[in-house]
């Protein structure tokens, strides 16, 4: 140290000068990294992921170029749950309900354990769709309390693959039957493994990785489900990065919320549901038309929104979208 304050004392003052622009510069690269790495930290949605990427941004700007579907335009907060509670309930003439199991759970009332919306899937069964033609394809992330939907969709003669890193412990990959498939990843928006504290090793892979691996590629899927609880948003944006990968006819998915939202800011709340509704928007470019939305009525407390005179909403919502496809 003593060396080095003699060295900087006996240098000319164009190299201390050069020094210190050196150290500042190294500062200031320092300083960038630290801001990324809080933003990466604390900048993120419900699914514990930042909710934007490049790749998303490339393949949302890229599908909403030529738009299947009128574009829909976001005006603030309002606009997303307009969307969310408004559906085309008119487009789907004929329904057929899978899954619905009741099992009773000690903390919910009968009421709330009759509410067949936790449970139950209605497939858009429209002739267009051909529903009960082979070959059928079922993706289902995340089972719920039972596994009545993946049993239907196995008796139904699908080829069902169930991902659920909870439930599928004992190997990565599992057959229940030679049509029925379990697998113990977790929907991200890039492959890797999340060490827990515990131990256990949480294997998350996106959905290119998932069709890619499983071969699925080019195919046609009847059906794709999910029961996840907060990584359904990022379930959506790949299904719009990948669009071109796998031909997704119907998507099935609980859409969840966080209460939390109350107590952002007015400028914050924008931010957060902007974001979201670009979601919204892709699957619009894409040609998927949302048909159904239904609240779930036993999750506890409320969505309330100051932008619209403090209207409250439900925190969970089963929703529905069907690709518009060709006349043929």
């Amino acid at each position: 140290m003593i060396w080095t304050t003699y060295q900087t004392q006996k240098m000319k003052p164009e190299t201390k000068q050069w020094l210190m622009k050196k150290t500042m510069i190294l500062i200031l690269l320092l300083m960038t990294a630290a801001v990324i790495a809080v933003y990466l930290l604390f900048f993120r949605g419900p699914q514990g992921e930042v909710l934007e990427s490049q790749q998303f941004d490339d393949a949302y700007n890229q599908v909403c170029a030529s738009p299947k579907l009128p574009p829909l335009e976001y005006r603030g907060v309002e606009s997303f749950f307009t969307y969310l509670t408004k559906p085309d309930d008119q487009h789907c003439y004929s329904w057929v309900e899978f899954g619905g199991e009741k099992i009773p759970i000690p903390s919910q009332s009968e009421a709330e354990c009759n509410d067949e919306i936790r449970k139950t899937k209605f497939m858009c069964f429209n002739e267009e769709y051909e529903m009960t033609a082979d070959p059928c394809l079922v993706y289902s992330f995340s089972k719920d309390m039972d596994d009545q939907f993946e049993r239907d969709m196995n008796m139904f003669s699908c080829e069902v693959h169930a991902f659920d890193h909870e439930k599928v412990t004992v190997a990565e990959h599992t057959s229940r039957t030679e049509f029925w498939k379990e697998h113990s990843w977790d929907i991200a928006e890039f492959p890797y493994d999340k060490n827990n504290d515990d131990g256990s090793v949480i294997k998350r892979r996106s959905l290119n990785y998932i069709v890619k691996s499983l071969g699925h590629e080019g195919r046609e899927m009847k059906f794709l489900k999910s029961d996840l609880e907060g990584r359904e948003w990022i379930l959506l944006k790949q299904i719009i990065t990948h669009s071109d990968l796998i031909d997704i006819r119907q998507i099935g998915v609980r859409l969840h919320i966080p209460i939390s939202v109350n107590k952002m800011s007015g400028e914050s709340r924008h931010s957060y549901f902007a974001k979201l509704f670009k979601i919204f928007q892709g699957l619009n470019c894409l040609g998927y038309k949302y048909v159904l939305g239904r609240a779930i009525r036993y999750y506890k407390g409320a969505v309330r929104i100051p932008e619209m005179k403090n209207q409250t909403f439900f925190p969970a919502y089963e929703v529905n979208w069907v690709k518009m496809l060709p006349s043929k």
